[in-house]
């Protein structure tokens, strides 16, 4: 067997391969994350519908100027420098690759061309050559030459003899064949990308130290830092001291008590504002906040705009929150709270304040409260209500007609693959909803855009359909200073307590066209085992604009088991559907029986025609029929107790 030898890279041939390796490996994924993320900054920012319109508020140079300000934060962010300078290091080690000699060691031992004869070559040409050959490289044939040049010429003909033993001697020929050389296995050579000064006994020191700071404080760093950023933010992206001082908050007071300005004096001290407005006290900020809703300048106008910029976020993480109270008029103020700061209205202000000059004078004597309403009316009617000329009119109705409000077409409760709800079941709450635009007619609703059908697809994965419409377009509101991303919150609340029954779930999609968008969620436990009419509240509240809320009260109706007759037969074994057939997953669903596949395995000994009788047959029942009530939040209350 061949020994193993270890090869260093002394003239740095291989240490640049290696390093373009590792390099290659952290900076293409990382390169292709941040050109995504410009990518889609770019395209949204294009998307962006409102910042297109020729409006421009009274603070319209200050919110430029922060807008700018942030685009130049993420071109020159950390990892921006970071992969530049990745970038030029691995180009620099491409050049250093490209200049370098190819090695000129032989790998290989070819005979033939050692004697140089051709491959087809006869054993007679082969011997005649070799005969030749000797009698000018032979040792003792070898006089008047200096001792390195004997050595070079004796290892020359050592080389020839191997050649000619391997294609001559049966046993040298089998080594070569099986190994690649007349003299077997050949030592196994590992590379190693380091010259060899640096693991010897002088480089000892310089690689002990190597090792300490790697192990003993650049990983320990590196923990420390991923460890202490996932323990300072949430999943929501608020830090985790706000956090707690919302939840504190919460917990602390009367909930049903908490007004808006509560909630924006909590917001005023959330720990974001410690970084983002260092020396600002939570009073600064909340009077910033306070400000921007009415619409008023600042001595400092961009420290209104760096408070309002973090507004949305800690909005994020309140709702997560608070749901978990689940006090759905909590949560819907919160809700209103950021379309609020999105449009710079105070919260409750009436819908058509959001079109560009409104006078709120105007408005609220015409006593209009509906961007719908508003567009029934004749152009004449339309200057008065909001107090502008034709210039202002026309800027009116073009942003005016950009706002959708979502309307709930029918929501009703489903079991896949069933035509009715049974207790005990895994149902999903179907949305069909569509977006309305002012001014644009919508066309009618086909009753079958209504229906859910169970497909094949939609067995195997029901919620396939909440990616069928196409993600809202960004917008780029008139007086917020950062993008925004739409949305609609879906608040499920039982209609006789007022709670939540689910967690609130983010619809990002829908047709712009008026088609039929459909969304489902499926609840989080089973149905009550309990026969008879539930009622819920079904909310979509949008997160950017006031007044496009949508509401329905839907009925889950919770029937009996169908009773069917039973054939009694001892031998009759198909009574429940096996556990991993379609008719076994809905069976399942609903909380029925099933059994195991029955595997039959033959026997060699016996004939064939006895088979089916000599297969032993056992069948389980699945434990799907136990009873479940109490993990679930769904209020047992029937329609007729609440009557």
């Amino acid at each position: 067997m061949g020994d193993s030898r270890y090869s260093y890279d002394e003239n740095s041939e291989v240490w640049p391969y290696f390093a373009a390796t590792l390099l290659s490996l952290v900076l293409v994924p990382s390169t292709l994350k941040v050109a995504s993320r410009s990518t889609h900054f770019h395209n949204a920012s294009k998307q962006a519908g409102l910042k297109e319109s020729s409006f421009k508020p009274d603070n319209y140079d200050e919110i430029e100027s922060f807008r700018t300000k942030n685009r130049k934060r993420n071109y020159f962010s950390k990892s921006a420098i970071f992969l530049i300078v990745g970038w030029l290091i691995l180009g620099v080690i491409a050049y250093l690759i490209y200049i370098q000699e190819e090695p000129g060691d032989k790998q290989t031992f070819d005979p033939y061309d050692i004697l140089g004869v051709s491959y087809t070559a006869t054993e007679r040409e082969i011997k005649s050559k070799y005969r030749k050959l000797s009698l000018q490289f032979h040792p003792d044939k070898i006089r008047n030459v200096v001792e390195e040049t004997r050595e070079l010429l004796e290892a020359q003909y050592v080389e020839m003899t191997k050649a000619y033993k391997s294609l001559t001697d049966k046993d040298t020929r089998e080594n070569f064949l099986e190994y690649g050389h007349p003299d077997g296995p050949q030592p196994t050579k590992h590379g190693i990308a380091l010259p060899k000064w640096l693991v010897d006994e002088k480089g000892t020191p310089l690689v002990i130290l190597g090792y300490g700071v790697l192990v003993g404080v650049a990983l320990p760093l590196v923990v420390y830092l991923w460890w202490n950023g996932t323990k300072k933010y949430t999943k929501n992206g608020i830090q985790t001291t706000t956090a707690s001082y919302i939840f504190e908050n919460f917990s602390k007071t009367d909930r049903a008590s908490l007004t808006s300005d509560d909630l924006i004096r909590i917001i005023s001290n959330a720990s974001e504002y410690q970084t983002t407005l260092p020396g600002s006290t939570p009073d600064e900020i909340y009077n910033y906040l306070i400000a921007h809703l009415k619409r008023k300048p600042v001595n400092d106008g961009l420290k209104l705009l760096a408070a309002v910029s973090r507004v949305s976020a800690i909005v994020e993480g309140m709702v997560d929150i608070a749901s978990a109270f689940k006090e759905v008029e909590l949560v819907r103020k919160i809700i209103d709270l950021n379309e609020a700061f999105v449009q710079a209205l105070p919260v409750g202000s009436n819908e058509l304040l959001q079109i560009p000059n409104t006078k709120a004078e105007n408005v609220q004597f015409a006593k209009l409260s509906s961007l719908e309403s508003l567009f029934e009316l004749s152009e004449s009617e339309q200057k008065q209500v909001l107090g502008l000329n034709d210039e202002g009119l026309k800027l009116a109705r073009e942003i005016g007609s950009t706002i959708p409000k979502v309307r709930i077409l029918h929501a009703f409760f489903k079991v896949p693959g069933e035509t009715a709800v049974f207790p005990g079941s895994i149902a999903h709450l179907v949305i069909k909803y569509r977006l309305e635009f002012p001014g644009i007619e919508s066309p009618e609703v086909d009753p079958k855009d209504l229906l859910e059908p169970d497909t094949e697809l939609l067995l195997k994965k029901p919620l396939a359909t909440n990616d069928n419409a196409p993600r809202l377009s960004i917008i780029y509101p008139p007086y917020y200073p950062v993008l925004v991303y739409p949305k609609y919150t879906v608040l499920i609340s039982n209609a006789r307590e007022g709670k939540l029954v689910e967690a609130p779930v983010a619809i990002n999609r829908g047709y712009t066209d008026g088609s039929v968008s459909t969304f489902k969620i499926q609840l989080s436990a089973p149905l009550p085992e309990q026969v008879g009419k539930f009622k819920f509240h079904v909310e979509l509240r949008s997160n950017a604009f006031i007044g496009a809320n949508a509401s329905a009260l839907v009925t889950l109706d919770i029937q009996p088991f169908p009773t069917a007759d039973v054939i009694e037969d001892d031998d009759d074994d198909i009574s429940d559907p096996e556990e991993d057939s379609l008719a076994g997953a809905m069976a399942t669903l609903r909380g029925g029986k099933t059994k195991k596949r029955v595997v039959e395995v033959e026997d060699d000994d016996d004939d064939d025609d006895d088979d089916d009788d000599d297969v032993d047959k056992e069948d389980y029942e699945s434990s799907s029929d136990e009873e479940n009530d109490s993990d679930s939040d769904i209020n047992t209350d029937t329609e007729d107790e609440e009557e």
